[in-house]
């Protein structure tokens, strides 16, 4: 099966008369013959370009480009001094403060390596908090106050943990790697000479404590004790950690408004309005600056603050996506009609429906196991129909 897939991110300025845009450059962009060109790029110390662009009043900004999916296979097994340090910093989302600091020796205080430290901080994590979206706050002052959050919080928390042990850990920013705007953020801890090491602590919370949630859809899910060390492979990434410094500098508006500011650690954030001393809360992909006006209030939206983006997959896995849905559709129809009018031929035609549908699963690999048990037991009904 394909390991790449195309990502389609369109942004247009409907907001004032001059927008700021912010992005990290993805791998092999193709540029539509309209499109902007950035204004700067800069080179940020997770090794990518962050790319500034100022767009005017209706300018639109479209990127369509084909990215390998999410993979830590080819991440460099050594870091600089400056890359450690980089990624042992403390921020406003994942704070080393006196909490995280007794919190994290807590739960680390009968191991010994940095690998069982950070598998500790992971089972801690996915035993201790609950999973809500959306989060009444960011950042992890809240999250350990209130014990709730999204996959955010989830990953700011495990960032800040290693880093208070000393393990080099970040947040990654991407997105599932299928359909419109299914944003997610897991995180990395670096071993020396193993390299970077995926854990996604919302994910193993989700399929240990609601193993349905993802029942009937496109992603690929594993058993929870996995997603330490490991990824389904069905993801693209967006930015190689959160709070950014943007350059050129973001200037905070001094009075800053919105209708609806989000709350960071308690505190009333102005998302498009103000930064995180000079970063971006986190990149998915874009952050923006635009200019202060009142009539804007009813207008914005998540298009506005975080432009759309819609992620196609290549090979049998795209081809099967869509018939996915209407066959379940189709198939439910003729049961129902069956049930109606006790017809042979609708019997049929619906367990055959089915039987499709679950083949659709079995072919994307996802949920094996218990589609082909599902699978089974359709064609075993439908030999009896038959017979």
């Amino acid at each position: 099966m394909s390991n790449t897939v195309t990502v389609d991110f369109f942004y247009r300025n409907e907001l004032c008369e001059k927008l700021e845009l912010w992005m990290i450059m993805p791998p092999a962009i193709q540029l539509n013959e309209n499109n902007v060109k950035p204004d700067q790029v800069t080179k940020i110390p997770t090794g990518e370009k962050l790319a500034y662009y100022i767009l005017n009043e209706d300018q639109s900004f479209h990127l369509n480009y084909e990215v390998e999916l999410y993979s830590t296979k080819n991440e460099k097994k050594t870091l600089t001094d400056a890359e450690r340090n980089f990624y042992l910093r403390n921020t406003i989302l994942s704070p080393i403060n006196a909490e995280t600091t007794r919190l994290a020796k807590e739960i680390t205080s009968q191991q010994e390596s940095n690998c069982e430290k950070a598998r500790a901080i992971f089972h801690y994590i996915v035993d201790n908090y609950r999973y809500i979206y959306p989060p009444s706050s960011r950042g992890v002052n809240s999250f350990l106050e209130i014990k709730e959050g999204d996959c955010g919080e989830f990953s700011f928390l495990f960032t800040a943990l290693c880093r208070v042990l000393k393990i080099p850990a970040r947040t990654v920013v991407g997105s599932w790697a299928y359909g419109e705007m299914n944003a997610h953020v897991w995180n990395e801890f670096f071993i020396e000479d193993e390299g970077w090491i995926s854990v996604d602590t919302s994910m193993a919370y989700i399929q240990k404590k609601q193993p349905f949630r993802f029942f009937d859809s496109s992603l690929k899910t594993l058993y929870w004790k996995k997603y330490f060390g490991k990824t389904e492979g069905q993801r693209v990434v967006f930015s190689k950690d959160t709070e950014i410094e943007l350059l050129p500098e973001y200037k905070n508006n001094e009075e800053a408004f919105t209708l609806n500011p989000i709350l960071i650690n308690g505190e009333p954030f102005c998302w498009g309005q103000q930064s995180l001393n000079g970063s971006a809360p986190y990149l998915q992909p874009i952050y923006v600056k635009y200019e202060q006006n009142d009539d804007l209030f009813p207008l914005i939206d998540t298009s506005h603050l975080f432009g759309t983006w819609k992620i196609r997959e290549h090979g049998i896995k795209h081809f099967l996506e869509r018939p996915k849905v209407y066959l379940l559709f189709i198939g439910i129809l003729i049961m129902v009609l069956n049930f109606i009018f006790q017809n042979f031929y609708l019997e049929v035609t619906y367990k055959m429906t089915f039987i499709l549908f679950f083949l659709c699963f079995i072919l994307r690999r996802e949920r094996i196991i218990i589609f082909s048990v599902f699978l089974s037991f359709m064609i075993l009904s439908l030999l009896s129909t038959l017979n």
